[in-house]
């Protein structure tokens, strides 16, 4: 099948406003891919096509497509050499025939009601140009480890204050009331977020969908970030060009453990260095869209440097990770984070991990005495 030269693709009508396509990169995991692809057959949404961009596998993920799709020809296949997830995602996108699109990784797997009950809610609230969800964790057999995993993995929730996030919110079937009665009172919250997610990421790709319109005006992935971060830049885009939706309900299982994950310690790096990235760009370019004072940016920043170098000292580069966190007092002298961190990088490694070992310990106690 060709693949067309550019996203422009996005901005021709779609072929029918009820069809949704389905984005799915995939590297090298046939058997967990099999498993995506089935969760996407099973949806009660049945107008669709799927969109798999091989990226390069040298496994059977071919072999496993092709089998899929001559028994259910709403999944393409599309392949490409190995560029990364992001020009993955791209190479999809450009070839996206639906008025709706969805992400799906190919280690994740869907619940048979997500794209149905996220497709009524974005045709409930005309405003709205993305809509995404909570999910569960699940291990490498598939059992869930936690439940309603989104605000655990992602530090920005942490920072907002319970029910800060969005300007309006009620119960799914207020908004959606032809919904499936087990849903009927899920909350939905909606409303412009750009301002908020300049803290830290809130979206998980695999739980999104969004209007062909909105994604057409983001635009690309970013394929110069390999290692990670390219998501954030995406859905950071997304809300700035709108008001989104939540839906605090699980509609996928995200699997946990995975080396290319920022649940993966080794790419703490890659990912603060990705986001700092990114939070520069969106305060050089978009300073006046952001509803934040002057000191509220220096603590984003002085965060952002923080993690960074954090992340750099358990990397062993303690130089580096020195002048991040010169740079995140400077933005905020009086944090003690930040002077800790400076400290870290002048201590010998074994004291640092002492110290670590120590606090540990103190936990372990904590919890044993409760």
């Amino acid at each position: 099948m060709p693949v067309l030269d550019s996203t422009s693709n996005l901005e021709r009508p779609a072929d029918r406003e009820t069809l949704v396509s389905v984005v799915v990169p995939t590297f090298n995991r046939a058997e967990l891919l099999r498993s995506a692809l089935r969760s996407v057959q099973a949806q009660s949404w049945t107008d669709l096509e799927v969109v798999v961009v091989d990226d390069g596998s040298t496994d059977e993920t071919q072999s496993v497509v092709a089998s899929m799709s001559a028994a259910d020809n709403r999944i393409r296949y599309l392949r490409q050499p190995n560029g990364g997830v992001s020009a993955a995602r791209n190479t999809a996108l450009a070839n996206c025939r639906g008025a709706m699109i969805a992400f799906l990784d190919s280690d994740d797997a869907w619940h048979p009601t997500k794209l149905a009950t996220q497709v009524e809610v974005l045709r409930a609230l005309p405003a709205v140009g993305m809509v995404w969800s909570d999910m569960n964790a699940v291990d490498v057999q598939g059992r869930i480890v936690h439940c309603n995993y989104l605000q655990r993995m992602y530090k920005g929730y942490r920072r907002l204050a319970q029910g800060q996030l969005f300007p309006e919110s009620a119960p799914l079937q207020d908004v959606v009331p032809q919904i499936d009665p087990a849903l009927a009172g899920v909350k939905l919250s909606w409303g412009p977020i750009y301002s908020h997610m300049l803290y830290g990421n809130l979206v998980h790709t695999s739980t999104v969908v969004l209007r062909r319109e909105r994604a057409a005006a983001v635009g690309l992935f970013d394929e110069s970030m390999k290692a990670g971060g390219e998501d954030y830049k995406f859905h950071l885009a997304t809300t700035r060009l709108g008001a989104v939706a939540f839906l605090d309900q699980a509609t996928i299982d995200y699997r946990i453990g995975g080396a290319d994950q920022i649940t993966n310690l080794k790419n703490q790096v890659h990912f603060a260095t990705a986001f700092l990235k990114t939070l520069e760009e969106q305060i050089a370019h978009h300073r006046p869209e952001l509803q934040l004072t002057d000191r509220e940016l220096d603590r984003i920043r002085a965060e952002a440097h923080d993690w960074l170098a954090a992340a750099l000292i358990e990397g062993g580069q303690r130089r580096l990770a020195a002048a991040h966190a010169l740079k995140a007092i400077r933005q905020r002298p009086a944090t003690r984070n930040s002077w800790k961190t400076l400290a870290k990088t002048m201590l010998p490694r074994t004291a640092v991990e002492l110290v670590r070992a120590a606090r540990r310990l103190r936990s372990d106690a904590s919890v044993a005495s409760m």
